[in-house]
């Protein structure tokens, strides 16, 4: 009985990995006042929120809502594997949200997954990459990202 009553209501929901609907992904540096953009990736397209408005309304009672328009198709392809690649460690519990403060100094990975029925939304500062103990799969997606962030970015100043 016990175990009947338990599986009815523990919490099984997890994110789908798998089919995902969408990753968000961006820079943000508190240091740097030039401009930084955030991308939303689907299966299908990759858009760009140039609001700048990231770093203000993650503290906000609303919180941040991604508003992009869609970029090119070429700039798709730089991007488009990056929604298969989302390593299982971004499920852990320890790490940060977009609503939690670090240092003085950020320089953050922002990140959020959906699979249309739940989301996850993280942080990952240079800061934890350098002192902490972060797995080996999120150093190197972060790198992955970081990589495309520019090349995206470089193709918007084009």
């Amino acid at each position: 009985m016990n175990k009947v009553l338990h599986s009815l209501f523990k919490n099984d929901k997890k994110l789908n990995l798998e089919n995902l609907d969408y990753l968000i992904f961006g820079r943000f540096h508190s240091d740097n006042y030039g401009a930084y953009n955030i991308y939303k990736l689907t299966h299908s397209a990759l858009f760009v929120d140039r609001r700048e408005i990231w770093h203000n309304k993650r503290h906000t009672q609303a919180g941040y809502t991604f508003k992009g328009e869609i970029m090119s198709e070429e700039q798709f392809q730089i991007a488009k594997n990056l929604i298969n690649q989302v390593p299982n460690n971004i499920l852990d519990e320890s790490l940060k949200g977009f609503y939690t403060i670090g240092n003085k100094n950020e320089d953050k990975l922002i990140l959020e997954v959906s699979d249309g029925k739940l989301k996850k939304e993280i942080t990952i500062d240079e800061y934890e990459i350098d002192t902490e103990e972060l797995p080996i799969e999120l150093k190197k997606f972060r790198r992955l990202i970081e990589n495309k962030v520019k090349q995206l970015d470089r193709k918007n100043d084009t």
